[in-house]
């Protein structure tokens, strides 16, 4: 942009150095409430890509003063969603490499249609299912957000976390999976179930799902009465039910 056009166009793109002042600003833990909120305004008002990545890093600390914290990450979130179209690709971008992606997440819900949004967060979990991170609770959460209502689209992907490391990750598989299919989604589990010998949490939920949604244990009978373990146990009619301690 030109220096004329930036003076007609009344503002003019910010340089790297004034970036990288206002991610110091924004970063700072135990720094002036209003130093960081300033340095987040600055950077929404530029609109651009590597101002929406500034901002987001606001994700990636807690300051102390836990009502402050959660006040100025939903300022944030506020911010981003009037930064408009130019914020996606950056918060995209975040959801794949950092663990804090709960507000991300809701900013990215303002800012897409419904259809894209599902599509977003799909195509994020697609990249991150099968591969290691540091960060397991960053997949629950974008697993929890996935929509119900794609639940045809979503399904593969889901699947292909039963197979996770992390027992809150599977477990957040199997409570999509569960609340949304129905035959083909039992067997899946009585699958998974059998295979999780090692992984009592991830037992416990399914078994959990299976009292709740009253499935059978049909053609897995003899598999299932063999590891069975309290409260947990099996009707004449192969239902799983839960005794009361």
């Amino acid at each position: 942009m030109s220096f004329l056009k930036q003076i007609f166009a009344g503002k003019s793109e910010p340089s790297e150095r004034q970036i990288a002042r206002a991610i110091k600003q924004v970063t700072q833990q135990h720094g002036e409430a209003a130093n960081r909120v300033g340095a987040m305004e600055r950077l929404a008002e530029w609109k651009t890509p590597d101002a929406a990545a500034a901002l987001l890093r606001r994700f990636t600390i807690q300051v102390p003063q836990a009502s402050m914290d959660h006040e100025e990450k939903q300022y944030a979130v506020r911010l981003l969603v009037q930064m408009g179209h130019v914020a996606v690709e950056p918060i995209l971008q975040y959801l794949r490499t950092e663990p804090e992606v709960t507000w991300p997440v809701r900013a990215l819900r303002e800012l897409l249609p419904a259809g894209e949004y599902s599509q977003a967060i799909l195509d994020t979990l697609n990249q991150l299912a099968g591969q290691y991170t540091r960060w397991p609770e960053a997949k629950k959460v974008l697993l929890e957000h996935a929509p119900d209502d794609s639940f045809t689209q979503v399904k593969e992907t889901m699947v292909r976390f039963l197979e996770d490391e992390d027992d809150d990750v599977c477990i957040a598989a199997v409570d999509y999976l569960a609340r949304n299919g129905e035959e083909d989604v039992r067997e899946l589990l009585l699958e998974t179930f059998l295979s999780a010998e090692a992984r009592p949490r991830v037992r416990g939920r399914i078994l959990d799902h299976f009292v709740d949604r009253e499935w059978p244990v049909k053609g897995f009978r003899k598999k299932v009465e063999e590891v069975l373990q309290m409260p947990f146990y099996l009707t004449a009619k192969g239902s799983v039910k839960r005794r009361v301690l």
